[in-house]
């Protein structure tokens, strides 16, 4: 029988208020300071939240991602995004609701059809390439940004070229530059709406505009006479059906796709940024991955069939996700008691899977700091000691769709590029909203690049 406790898990004695500045500003030092102090299960006090209990041990993560998701919600757990995506996304729905929800939106993810949005993702990737400077250092984030939200244009809006493209993407980017900051993420976490703040009306009509874009959008694809046949993900969700044969309504479709936009726009254009970090910092791993390059793909342009064959690559990537996790924690708000390390947690707790923690846990990935592909290749990776996309039923549903564009836009790079950072270092980690990205968004050098003409030639 687990022993009863009327106090939550110890944790720092700070201040709630000196605790969330930590938690903004230097996240990582503050969960490592804990972590070592107080072990696999720690309490920590954020404005707004309230006691948040870190979990760091696979067993017990297992029991969180297994357990019930009448008494585990997600949903209530990333409320404060839900002045942003909506109350009817998958990020804020639980129970039931979120069960129709997801079962309504996975078939556009699902992994046969990941092959049907290879072109595009290559054809963005080479044409962002293309704009490379050689010799003269940038910033490669904004670049990924870039492709990660033409691909999403393409692919979930069915948007080509065009002005309603072109003003949806400056809308949405603007809007996501001003809300990805620090300050955005404090008045987020102590629950103000900052869309209804004052000082943040700037804000608010840059949001206003792009709802009205979007719902622009799903009018325009309602109206679409060959709706049917197309194969975006807007189109597909539009015709898709429950049980009951209720579709999803106008405002139940802008809140899905701001999701999309939110879930994998800004997460796997920082993820991108990271593996071009990692992989210049260890050159052994780049001569690898050209090496299978060179023998899968060859002379020839990637093909969406070459994609499964990049084992390495695979591997790559989800070590660079593990090294350098884009998000912290996921989160779970109690609905009723719940018992984690012999401890029986109140109802109405949040408890957070800490992805950080659990991602380098020597008992997990031995030297954890060292960057090593090989301990994913050939091994069935644990879903309770690598989780970079969350666990469990709320697993996210683009898991799949996120490391097919990577390993598209990594392998479509390499392949004509040659760079290097801009300074011969591992960069620091740095918050950037809720995600931890690398500073100054990776600076690199291209040492030398395949031109648009040649790359025209191999394809003709």
């Amino acid at each position: 029988m687990p022993r009863r406790h009327p106090q939550l898990p110890p944790g720092p004695s700070l201040p709630a208020a000196v605790q969330t500045a930590y938690w903004v500003k230097r996240p990582l030092p503050f969960l490592h300071r804990a972590h070592e102090q107080f072990g696999d299960v720690f309490t920590v006090r954020l404005l707004g939240i309230g006691p948040l209990v870190m979990v760091a041990a696979p067993d017990a993560i297992k029991t969180i991602f297994t357990g019930s998701s009448d008494v585990l919600l997600a949903g209530e757990g990333n409320s404060p995004l839900a002045p942003f995506v909506g109350k009817n996304s998958l990020l804020i729905l639980d129970r039931e609701p979120h069960l129709r929800q997801r079962r309504l939106l996975l078939p556009p993810f699902h992994g046969e059809r990941m092959q049907a949005y290879g072109r595009v993702m290559r054809e963005l990737a080479d044409e962002a390439l293309d704009r490379w400077p050689v010799g003269t250092p940038f910033s490669v984030q904004p670049s990924m940004q870039s492709i990660t939200l033409e691909v999403i244009l393409r692919t979930v809006f069915g948007l080509e070229e065009g002005a309603r493209k072109r003003r949806l993407a400056t809308t949405l980017t603007t809007l996501l530059n001003a809300m990805l900051t620090p300050g955005m993420m404090f008045f987020g976490l102590v629950h103000f709406d900052a869309f209804r703040l004052a000082p943040f009306l700037p804000v608010s009509k840059m949001k206003a505009d792009m709802d009205a874009q979007i719902y622009e959008e799903i009018a325009h694809a309602r109206r679409d006479p060959k709706l049917a046949e197309r194969t975006d993900v807007l189109a597909m969700m539009l015709n898709a059906r429950d049980e009951d044969g209720r579709a999803m309504s106008d405002v139940e479709l802008r809140d899905e796709l701001v999701t999309l936009l939110v879930a994998g726009h800004e997460t796997t254009a920082t993820a991108l940024s990271w593996t071009i970090e990692r992989i210049a910092t260890h050159p052994e791993v780049l001569a690898k991955i050209e090496d299978e390059l060179a023998k899968v793909v060859g002379d020839g342009p990637l093909e969406p069939e070459h994609l499964a064959k990049l084992e390495y690559l695979d591997a790559v990537v989800k070590e660079s996700l593990r090294t350098r996790a884009i998000l912290p924690i996921v989160v779970r708000r109690l609905d009723a008691p719940f018992t984690i390390d012999g401890l029986e947690i109140p109802k109405g707790v949040r408890l957070a899977p800490c992805i950080w923690l659990a991602h380098h846990r020597p008992e997990s990935f031995p030297d954890p700091q060292r960057f090593l592909p090989e301990r994913f290749l050939g091994k069935k990776v644990d879903p309770y000691a690598w989780f970079p996309f969350g666990g469990g039923v709320r697993r996210c549903i683009g898991m799949a769709f996120a490391l097919y564009e990577m390993k598209t836009v990594l392998a479509t790079m390499l392949l004509r590029v040659r760079y290097r950072l801009k300074e011969a270092r591992a960069l620091e980690i740095v918050r950037r909203s809720l995600t931890l990205a690398p500073e100054r968004g990776t600076e690199i050098v291209v040492v030398e690049k395949r031109g648009a003409r040649e790359r025209a030639r191999e394809v003709a």
